[in-house]
């Protein structure tokens, strides 16, 4: 579909003049803008070869499962940025297509079931790190539609959450390096 509107963000010019910087405005991690920025892409699953959602839970993948020899990271406490505890990692999910592990499904302190990309957990053999976002963060991370499947819009949004993360968890972050 090439006729998609532009997402919707929400940022502020910092000067009068045109293609002054923007900066995020209200919630920074959901403003759509800078390291959260998101593309909008399709609202439906990516397919695999026959037309089936190629990422999903392992519980609705056949076939699939964690090595003998790596370690299963299920069951495992996600510890945050801030050091907090802000879940627990319930399920895997593969991307049958590349034959490989995408995102952790997390159960949040809060009693939401959020996911978490891989590449921004660090996966240790007693807990999940995420460096990214604080504890508090979790309740906010965008949701799937669907509890075993993921649109292409979904991973946009819920990647782009994490990457603002690293830049606007903290108001320190975002500050001058000098």
């Amino acid at each position: 579909d090439l006729k998609r509107e532009e997402p919707a963000y929400s940022a502020a010019s910092t000067a009068a003049s045109p293609g002054s910087p923007i900066e995020p405005v209200g919630d920074a991690m959901l403003a759509g803008v800078g390291a959260g920025a998101w593309s909008n892409r399709a609202d439906v699953p990516d397919h695999d070869l026959h037309g089936h959602p190629k990422i999903v839970p392992l519980r609705a993948a056949q076939g699939y499962g964690v090595a003998a020899n790596d370690h299963d990271p299920r069951g495992l406490p996600v510890m945050a940025g801030d050091g907090k505890h802000a879940g627990t990692v319930r399920e895997l999910w593969v991307d049958q297509m590349e034959m490989t592990f995408r995102y952790l499904e997390v159960e949040t302190t809060g009693g939401r079931t959020v996911l978490l990309p891989v590449p921004f957990a660090r996966i240790r053999r007693n807990q999940i790190e995420v460096n990214s976002s604080y504890a508090h963060h979790f309740a906010q991370v965008p949701a799937t539609k669907h509890p075993d499947q993921i649109t292409m819009l979904e991973e946009e949004k819920i990647s782009a959450f994490y990457g603002a993360g690293t830049l606007y968890a903290d108001p320190k972050r975002a500050q001058e390096l000098l």
